[in-house]
């Protein structure tokens, strides 16, 4: 296994804590952003016989994968009927929900989110509410909420190859620092020298405290710099707002 932070896990429903949804739907959380969760969260709503939940909206794309039973699902007052193992994709801020289409048998459907940053808002009442503080709220996890180093990299002259190959090789530096989460590189379309790094951290401290002062800081240092035009500028973000 390579050197990384982050520890594979195995979720077993039966094991994990339930969210009563109420009305014969229980959800059960699987990949959250307290269990390691950095581009995504998902898990399991089972549905009594006859159950439905709520008319509602996401703030991102969900797409719903039905694992057992038959399912009748609402995309925005167009009603379609589901077999098991079809699979829907609802982008953001469309109005849907499920229903069991059995008045006899259980139903259940595996659900993803597109961001950790996932909102419901419930059509009837408006009422809006982060998933996450749901799980926080009702599984009692920690409350997690990654920050975001934004790195401005400009390359000197010609270098662009070499900035580009600098920071692939860099990269298992940042995924073997404790809270390192995610890394993209990105390049601007407008100005073709200049590039954006993303690093996903746990915390601020686990980037200014922990990275900073380890051997990995010079490690990269070392790599990156023959390459730039000028000294990299960092700041710190945290997510306020995800509309789509």
């Amino acid at each position: 296994m390579p050197d990384i932070s982050q520890t594979p896990r195995i979720f077993r429903p039966n094991e994990l804590p339930v969210i009563d949804r109420g009305g014969g739907c229980r959800t059960i959380p699987l990949v959250t952003a307290a269990r390691g969760g950095t581009a995504f969260l998902n898990g399991t709503t089972r549905f009594d016989p006859g159950t439905s939940i709520a008319h509602h909206t996401h703030n991102v794309p969900e797409s719903v994968v039905v694992i057992v039973g038959r399912a009748i699902v609402d995309i925005d007052g167009e009603r379609s009927e589901l077999d098991t193992f079809d699979t829907t994709f609802v982008p953001a801020n469309v109005p849907h929900h499920f229903e069991n289409a059995s008045d006899s048998e259980p139903m259940a459907i595996l659900w993803t989110y597109g961001s950790l940053d996932t909102t419901r808002t419930r059509v009837e009442t408006g009422v809006r509410e982060r998933i996450d503080a749901e799980q926080h709220s009702v599984l009692g996890e920690p409350e997690t909420r990654p920050v975001h180093e934004v790195v401005t990299l400009v390359a000197a002259p010609g270098k662009e190859a070499d900035l580009e190959a600098a920071v692939a090789r860099a990269m298992p530096l940042f995924q073997a620092s404790e809270g390192g989460r995610a890394l993209s590189l990105e390049r601007s379309i407008d100005n073709p020298g200049t590039y954006r790094m993303t690093i996903q951290w746990e915390t601020v401290e686990h980037h200014t405290e922990g990275f900073r002062n380890s051997p990995a800081f010079g490690q990269w240092r070392e790599l990156i710099m023959d390459t730039l035009a000028q000294p990299p500028k960092a700041e710190h973000f945290a997510q306020v707002y995800t509309g789509f």
